[in-house]
């Protein structure tokens, strides 16, 4: 525990427990070197298409030309319906999202998010952590004092959850192992695991990530690493069912998307096509090149 410091938020020691500081600092020294190579690979690979050279396909490779599959997709994933998402972290919204709407439908998905929606703080990452456990349990209520309005789950089947964690490129300065930040997606995958992944495998549940702005497969190959570290770690995890799918949400990415499902290997859940991030990552690789001139931004619609 020595080596783990966090900031003094409410709910965060009840989380950063020993044995989770254990099981987050394992992840951190196995992982943590890694995330700065491949954030410095994505440096380089945004210098190089500045100066006029894009990203590409890759040269022809067992994902691309072999003869394989991705797992077989668990049935509710496959399931067509309403997928509704919001931050977690704010639990009369997250309430909101898992009941039905006005009309009395329910969505089949939730989006659990701690990041584009997320405050990115960490007091919101504690909170999410603790409401998608409350989630799981059945447990998450609210009263808005201000309104005095309660906020519970009303009966009936729950939405899966897909829960969304913050991107490779960010730290969270407010929790830090040997003085250095750790990384978020560390942090944020490492308490879903360990804290509503437990719940969920009690409960026979399938534990599905969304893996947001994805550059390369190597970055993928990353997160299968930390899924298989934590099967080890964690025993209740070792009979889990864990997947992930893939947010196709940057330029590079789209070159790369069956190697990325590749690396995934037993985890691969499938690819979702993004909207707003791709677009401005789009802009940003090509933003340099006189063959790419776009009309303005706003003019260019997510179609």
């Amino acid at each position: 525990m020595a080596r783990v410091r966090f900031a003094p938020v409410e709910g965060g020691a009840e989380l950063f427990t020993p044995a989770f500081a254990d099981y987050l600092t394992a992840l951190h020294d196995h992982l943590g070197a890694h995330v700065h190579a491949l954030r410095a690979r994505r440096a380089a690979m945004l210098k190089r298409a500045l100066a006029g050279t894009p990203p590409t396909h890759r040269p022809p490779s067992e994902a691309t030309a072999g003869a394989w599959t991705v797992p077989a997709v668990p049935t509710e994933l496959r399931r067509p319906g309403i997928e509704i998402s919001g931050p977690c972290s704010i639990t009369s919204m997250f309430i909101n999202a898992l009941n039905p709407g006005p009309e009395g439908e329910r969505a089949e998905g939730d989006l659990d998010d701690d990041e584009d929606s997320g405050g990115h703080r960490l007091i919101d990452t504690v909170r999410a952590t603790g409401n998608r456990v409350a989630a799981v349990h059945r447990e998450l209520y609210y009263f808005d004092p201000e309104r005095k309005k309660e906020y519970k789950l009303a009966e009936g089947e729950l939405p899966f959850f897909m829960h969304r964690e913050r991107g490779l490129h960010l730290d969270e300065p407010d929790v830090t192992v040997d003085g250095t930040p750790i990384c978020a997606a560390i942090l944020g995958t490492a308490l879903t695991l360990f804290y509503a992944g437990r719940a969920q495998a009690e409960r026979g549940q399938g534990i599905y990530f969304y893996l947001p702005k994805l550059e390369t497969a190597e970055e993928a190959r990353w997160y299968r690493d930390l899924f298989d570290r934590s099967r080890e770690a964690l025993p209740f995890l070792r009979g889990a069912v864990i997947r992930a799918v893939v947010l196709v949400e940057s330029l590079p990415c789209v070159y790369e998307m069956e190697e990325m499902l590749y690396e995934l290997g037993p985890y691969a859940a499938g690819l979702n096509a993004a909207r707003w991030d791709l677009k401005a990552s789009i802009f940003e690789y090509v933003m340099a090149d006189p063959r790419s001139v776009w009309p303005d931004r706003f003019g260019v619609d997510i179609k």
